[in-house]
């Protein structure tokens, strides 16, 4: 008698293939989603360094005063306060006194000449806070030799939503315009 045996697998290897999977699962989602937090992190302080170096660049470039400042949520204009969440503006300064003269539009080459000009709009942060000094009014001045006018030793910390060990990001900006980012404990 020959007996053909039927290639599949049994109910006993599934259910131990299933709690070894589930097992592996419930160990890697927390720290995947842990390390999404941190690399989400690390996005917006590069983001807010980048921007911060752009508007330094461009002071000295131009010869100019420019500005990055905290964007008020319902338009482009700084809001003057500390929250940054809403994200930043970044925009010339011809008379140096730190706010947005007019609509902030540029047209043409002679308006970055005889008016304040926005040159960037950086959006909102996502499930992430970012507060800067409290002292700085929301906003970051560079003269034209690029030091910068309004600066604390630390101006800024972006905290993730429900933080956990170290998701803060302490981020030092020297005189000179030079950002320095540090992982730091939650709260």
């Amino acid at each position: 008698m020959n007996m053909e045996r039927e290639n599949g697998f049994t109910l006993i290897e599934v259910l131990v293939t299933i709690v070894v999977v589930s097992i592996l699962l419930a160990a890697g989602v927390p720290s995947f989603m842990e390390f999404i937090k941190n690399n989400r992190l690390s996005a917006q302080a590069n983001s807010l360094v980048a921007a911060i170096q752009v508007t330094r660049n461009e002071a000295v470039k131009r010869g100019t005063g420019m500005v990055i400042c905290a964007k008020d949520p319902d338009n482009v204009a700084c809001s003057g306060d500390n929250n940054w969440t809403n994200g930043w503006i970044i925009f010339s300064d011809l008379d140096q006194e730190g706010d947005l003269d007019g609509d902030g539009i540029c047209a043409t080459a002679d308006d970055h000449n005889t008016k304040d000009c926005v040159l960037r709009t950086i959006n909102a942060l996502q499930k992430n806070t970012l507060i800067g000094n409290p002292g700085s009014n929301g906003s970051i001045r560079f003269l034209p030799d690029g030091t910068a006018f309004n600066v604390d030793v630390s101006p800024f910390k972006l905290t993730a939503d429900d933080c956990k060990r170290q998701q803060v990001r302490g981020i030092t900006l020297t005189r000179q315009g030079h950002a320095i980012i540090a992982k730091q404990d939650c709260p």
